[in-house]
């Protein structure tokens, strides 16, 4: 029988998640409880890592976690919030690409390749002395390399492969021994799971490894590259997870301001992330504040699954031939 990888977030934040790691941190499945752990257990001098850092990862830089980013956008840092004046201060250094090239380097990071060429940054002022060497980032010329193919003579952007030392992510359902599967909007995180070290995924729903095996194709990380899978409904509250609820925007209209004003970060922090030990009780306090209908209004009831069947084997045309035919 496989081993179980299944364990709480405090457990695998704890044992995978080390102070100065390169973490990548969702996309559009964002793990908000499991960086809500990160941020609890004080973990220091991160670099986050993603084609689009999502906004939850701006807590990460308020609270001193994490220190630099490499992305084609950060989230919560538009205009005059605590994020900018951080930057501004050089108390984080970034990198700043494409979403498409940040996709292509963590393919390359996947596929065990030190680099990856694209044609995206030619005639753009990325390859320029103020981009490349621009004073928040600490890449300067290993930021990108401007190349010629030898097979064609046709000029190229080399990019360096990114192979984060662990991914954090949400997902659909998973069984015990760690195959994730996962739909929807997947943006550039099948590559960055593949490229990174160790995987780190809270899931939705359990199943049995039969539903798995039943539909491979969703299967978005198998089990050997898993280390840990922790079972957490609303893992990424007040995000969306297609299928099963969707975005929390009464919440999200109550705490809009968490990254403009500092007062007003640390009230949610106090309230939300340090002063619930975990998932369970953040929800807990979300039903005492807001009531059950807040999560009863968002949630698909029944769970919306993957429609219809899938067949491996059984060839149902044949049956309109007759005898002979």
């Amino acid at each position: 029988m496989a081993k179980t990888k299944l364990m709480t977030a405090q457990e695998a934040i704890d044992r995978f998640v080390t102070d100065g790691d390169t973490v990548y941190t969702g996309y559009m499945l964002v793990p908000v409880a499991l960086g809500h752990e990160i941020i609890r257990q004080k973990k220091s001098n991160l670099t986050v890592v993603g084609a689009s850092v999502p906004e939850m990862d701006a807590l990460m830089y308020i609270t001193g976690c994490a220190n630099r980013v490499i992305s084609g956008y950060i989230g919560g840092a538009v205009g005059g919030t605590l994020v900018g004046q951080l930057m501004e201060k050089g108390q984080i250094q970034f990198e700043d690409y494409s979403n498409q090239g940040l996709t292509m380097m963590f393919l390359a990071g996947a596929l065990g390749i030190p680099f990856i060429p694209t044609r995206a940054f030619l005639g753009t002022d990325f390859l320029t002395e103020k981009c490349t060497h621009h004073p928040g980032g600490w890449l300067k010329e290993k930021k990108s390399q401007p190349f010629e193919c030898p097979f064609s003579g046709d000029k190229v952007v080399l990019l360096p492969a990114l192979k984060p030392d662990v991914a954090i992510m949400t997902a659909q359902r998973a069984d015990e021994e760690g195959n994730v599967q996962a739909w929807g909007g997947l943006g550039d995180s099948k590559w960055a799971l593949w490229a990174s070290k160790k995987v780190v995924v809270s899931v939705e729903e359990i199943v049995p490894t039969e539903v798995i095996r039943s539909d491979p194709n969703r299967t978005i990380v198998p089990s050997f590259k898993v280390s840990a899978v922790v079972h957490e409904p609303f893992g990424a509250h007040p995000w969306p997870v297609t299928g099963y609820y969707d975005m929390d925007f009464n919440f999200r209209a109550e705490v809009l301001d968490i990254y403009r004003d500092q007062a007003i970060c640390d009230r949610f922090l106090a309230e939300w992330v340090y002063g619930v030990k975990n998932r369970r009780e953040y929800l807990e306090h979300y039903v005492k504040k807001f009531g059950y209908r807040g999560l009863r209004d968002i949630t698909a009831c029944p769970p919306i699954q993957p429609v219809g069947s899938v067949s491996y084997g059984y060839v149902p045309h044949l049956q309109v031939y007759g005898p002979g035919q």
